[in-house]
């Protein structure tokens, strides 16, 4: 009976959010409803209903999820590579598309070491390094899932992450596509819309059809985009409802300070690129306003990859950013130039693996000029070739802590120790990676002249 009614509650929340989308409610406050009604159902479901009860019920509410999460998957690959290939089809002969993957990258490697410091202010600032009591930890009790990806990448060299890196490159179009491999897609579009390009001057004819079917798939892409996009608020409901009611009362008071000195270094990355977009004569209250939507469904989601979709439909249709540097930006950013994923997570890491490592008998100083300069570079190295996906941040930071020689048993305490409130700061490392990506393919746009201001200054968006 409990069981039966809770599943009528949460059919009842779904009624409620389809309402607000009935009376033409604002999408973002609608995904903002959907978070804290999840939050006071999932508490609900914590409190008063048995575990046994909610595991069944739990498939009920997963299946909404999943048809999010799932869709927006789906439409990862089409976007990436319609996308792209449409923007190279179409470019004018004086661009340099060259110039921008080049000026991207070089604003996501600033924006990490950036980032990267921050980290290592706050992590210093409110002593990360003593945090860990090494005496109320066994090295029985260390998680055997981070101990399995420990023992895969043993083998952080420089060398080896440039070869994982290269493993992106497809052997087939279709390995690309049905892994949802973005950098393999992302090489076969610029390899195709190159070609195209090169080709409609010999054979205009020919091409023309091609260009025009590939105009075509953009607007079916375009529509497919918008009507998952809808779903949001039905998937952020169903995503927060569960995340709630597996952890309870623990998601928000388990590790108190480091979740929020996390979340207070996440805002003042979060505050680094708005000020760089005020330098730059963008309206930085209205660059964030702006970017809501893709930061909720980042924050709900835990996965940049199937955040993409909403990324580059925010970045075009509310931030007014060109859809060459839209699409590349974001794209790129699936994989790499992510400011808490691939830079303040190793580092607070590596500042929790020092403390241990100099509890446990050993010697390292974290402020030593060697020291320094190896962690700054392997955090820099780490941060590319992430998986946009959820709990991703945890390879970036044993990559980062194997350069610097942290061991194995060090790396193990350190990952179990905040293995309890990962999927919560998780979050707002997903919503904090986006804006940063956002915040460059808006800094690039802009400085390139691309930029539509009179989308970015748009009321009632």
């Amino acid at each position: 009976m409990a069981e039966i009614l809770a599943l009528s509650i949460f059919i009842l929340l779904l009624w409620i959010l389809n309402q607000l989308s009935k009376r033409k409610i604002k999408f973002h406050y609608r995904n903002l409803t959907a978070i804290f009604l999840g939050i006071l159902m999932g508490w609900a479901l914590y409190s008063f209903l048995p575990k046994e009860l909610y595991a069944e019920l739990r498939h009920y509410i997963k299946s909404i999820s999943n048809i999010y999460i799932r869709s927006l998957k789906f439409m990862i690959v089409p976007i990436v590579f319609i996308s792209i290939t449409h923007t190279l089809i179409h470019l004018d002969n004086n661009s340099n598309v060259g110039q921008k993957f080049g000026r991207i990258i070089l604003y996501f490697v600033l924006s990490v070491t950036c980032a990267a410091g921050i980290g290592l202010f706050m992590a210093s600032m409110f002593n990360f390094d003593t945090i860990i009591d090494v005496s109320k930890i066994s090295t029985d009790n260390i998680s055997q899932g981070y101990a399995n990806r420990i023992e895969s990448l043993s083998d952080a060299s420089l060398g080896n992450v440039i070869y994982g890196f290269t493993q992106n490159i497809p052997t087939s179009i279709f390995d690309a596509f049905s892994k949802n491999n973005i950098i393999g897609t992302l090489i076969i579009a610029l390899l195709i819309g190159s070609s195209i390009k090169r080709m409609k001057v010999k054979k205009a004819q020919e091409m023309s059809r091609v260009i025009s079917a590939i105009d075509s798939a953009k607007l079916i892409v375009n529509s497919m985009t918008m009507t998952i996009i809808k779903l949001t608020p039905y998937g952020v409901l169903a995503l927060m409802t569960m995340a709630v009611a597996e952890k309870g009362p623990s998601l928000f008071s388990d590790l108190a300070k480091f979740v929020s000195v996390s979340y207070l270094t996440m805002a003042v990355i979060i505050g680094m690129h708005l000020l760089v977009q005020f330098l730059n004569g963008v309206n930085p209250f209205k660059h964030f306003n702006n970017l809501i939507p893709a930061l909720i469904t980042g924050f709900s989601t835990q996965s940049s990859g199937a955040t993409l979709p909403v990324t580059i439909d925010t970045l075009e249709n509310r931030n007014g950013v060109d859809t060459e540097t839209a699409n590349i930006a974001a794209s790129l950013g699936t994989t790499m130039g992510m400011n808490a994923c691939g830079a303040m997570w190793p580092v607070f890491m590596i500042v929790l693996s020092v403390g241990v490592t100099n509890a446990m008998g050993g010697q390292m100083d974290l402020y030593s000029p060697s020291v320094l300069i190896t962690m700054f570079i392997s955090v820099v190295i780490s941060s590319f070739g992430i998986a946009g996906l959820p709990g991703t941040a945890s390879f970036a930071a044993i990559t980062a802590m194997t350069i610097m020689g942290i061991s194995a048993e060090v790396m193990g305490i350190v990952l179990t120790f905040v293995l309890s409130v990962d999927s919560l700061i998780d979050m707002g490392r997903t919503a904090t990676n986006i804006f940063g990506v956002s915040s460059a393919a808006t800094f690039i746009s802009k400085i390139d002249g691309g930029m539509d201001m009179k989308i970015f200054n748009k009321e009632n968006q």
